[in-house]
């Protein structure tokens, strides 16, 4: 039996009941959400007469702007699969997930054109271009709403994961797992008021793009950034109904460096650690607004999350990355899959209604990481008396020198408390007498020598402290933010001589 509160359900009544209140603008475009969901409406009738196959994917390839709400609303009101491409990759890249997810059809904007007409050609993929032919699609639309039979374990979107161990892998979310993604944002995050904002700076093809939901299912709406812009932030927390930003780590040093804070009453990070210094100036110049939540392609947002107030009070909980969502299961287990107590490190599992149905045509890879109703995250900690959470880094970046394990996380936050440090990363080299030596690639904004930071940090880190620091001028990024470790490695041969 198809359930009632589908997300088709939430959607529809969302319009009913705000129909006048903005869903989402983009600095050139406003729509109100009686606006998205009639042109959603239209999108998914298109695919029908176009002969799109029901639950066929549909992939989008595009710069975040209003249309993308629609869009997605769109898929889901047709009971189709969204494919979001990333839009920082490679036309081959764009190729293989295409062909992986075996799309039907390409939704892309006019900046994308290009790429478009060239996966036409390889794939014979049939294409819509955003900005030449879409509006008439849409006018040319039967706007009434169609009710499409379906399960809530049907798929709804295919995201790829980063890739850093070998070719991306398709993690299908069912209609039922990204409900319960929404549902719970809105049970952790607290109330959303009909009418309010929130900024969304990052791709809405990644983690930004589960905020759609929640938000204009309770009446509130988005303003999504093209880019990241620190001034366009600060000057639309002036407008009263904008009272959220949901941001990384790395666009915090911009925001503190404005003439004048945004005023905003949350500030929500996540996607990678920050350090100690980073949390206190934030804290110091913008108040006790951060929240911080841990999640992953597999459990999209919602394994855990530090609250404001568990920010503040110079605890160490402020280093962890929160307490369990209400509405999910943790614990961390040992080598044998054995429960550990707290304290203990271990690997991360988590059970929810949010965990993934599995990567698409690998049964193999699915079943090394789901477990009889739990995920094995693939990160490394330990969880405290009190159930926070504390990450010590991924399963396959551990350490092990001379017999003892040594977590990553733990020397990089020691390292990110020296002044002259903005960034770093620590990973383990092959070494003859230790089987694995600690070294650290090291950004600093002051002048400072390997040495001089080794000497610095080894009464607090010990056997873990470094054995070499190598200076580079940044930490090199794939398209999806994580670390590049082949360009890491060819930095620091490069910068050899100056550790």
């Amino acid at each position: 039996m198809r359930s009632a509160t589908d997300l088709a359900h939430f959607i529809r009544r969302a319009a009913t009941q705000f129909p006048r209140l903005t869903a989402v603008e983009d600095g050139r475009r406003s729509l109100s959400l009686a606006a998205v969901v009639d042109r959603a409406e239209r999108f998914a009738n298109w695919l029908d007469r176009r002969g799109v196959a029901p639950g066929a994917p549909v992939a989008l390839l595009l710069e975040n702007r209003a249309e993308f709400v629609e869009l997605d609303f769109g898929l889901l009101l047709a009971r189709r699969v969204r494919v979001a491409l990333n839009a920082r990759l490679h036309v081959d890249d764009f190729e293989y997930m295409l062909t992986n997810a075996r799309a039907e059809l390409l939704v892309h904007s006019g900046r994308f054109a290009g790429e478009a007409e060239e996966l036409r050609e390889r794939l014979g993929i049939e294409t819509l271009d955003l900005d030449a032919g879409y509006e008439d699609a849409l006018a040319a639309a039967d706007p009434t709403a169609v009710r499409r039979q379906g399960t809530e374990e049907e798929t709804a979107w295919i995201s790829y994961t980063s890739g850093t161990t070998g070719r991306p892998k398709g993690v299908v979310l069912s209609r039922r797992a990204l409900r319960h993604v929404g549902l719970n944002l809105l049970l952790e995050l607290g109330d959303v008021v009909p009418g309010e904002r929130l900024i969304l700076s990052q791709p809405l093809s990644h983690g930004a793009g589960y905020f759609v939901l929640p938000y204009l299912m309770s009446g509130a709406g988005l303003f999504v950034q093209p880019q990241f812009d620190a001034e366009e932030i600060g000057a639309l927390s002036r407008r009263d109904e904008v009272r959220t930003a949901k941001i990384v780590p790395a666009m915090l040093p911009d925001l503190l460096a404005l003439a004048e804070p945004p005023r905003l009453d949350t500030l929500i990070y996540g996607g990678a650690p920050i350090g100690l210094p980073l949390l206190e100036a934030s804290l110091d110049r913008f108040g006790a607004v951060l929240v911080q939540i841990y999640g992953q392609s597999e459990a999209p947002m919602t394994i855990a999350c530090l609250h404001r107030q568990d920010h503040v009070g110079g605890g160490a909980e402020r280093l962890s990355v929160g307490r369990p969502w209400r509405s999910v299961a943790l614990r961390s287990v040992g080598p044998e899959g054995e429960p550990l107590g707290s304290g203990e490190t271990g690997e991360i599992m988590v059970a929810g209604d949010h965990l993934m149905t599995g990567y698409l045509g690998l049964a193999e890879a699915t079943g090394e990481v789901l477990r009889d109703g739990w995920l094995a995250t693939r990160d490394m900690g330990y969880l405290d008396e009190r159930g926070f959470v504390y990450l010590m880094g991924r399963r396959d970046e551990m350490i092990i020198s001379g017999g003892f394990n040594i977590a990553p996380r733990e020397v990089e936050q020691v390292l990110l408390e020296h002044d002259a440090v903005v960034e770093c990363v620590v990973f383990g080299v092959d070494d003859d007498r230790w089987g694995a030596a600690v070294h650290a690639a090291i950004v600093c904004e002051t002048p400072v020598s390997g040495t001089g930071l080794i000497d610095a940090v080894k009464p607090r880190l010990g056997f873990r402290t470094p054995k070499r620091v190598v200076l580079v001028d940044s930490i090199p990024k794939n398209a999806y933010g994580k670390l590049d470790r082949g360009k890491l490695l060819a930095k620091i041969d490069a910068a050899a001589g100056t550790s």
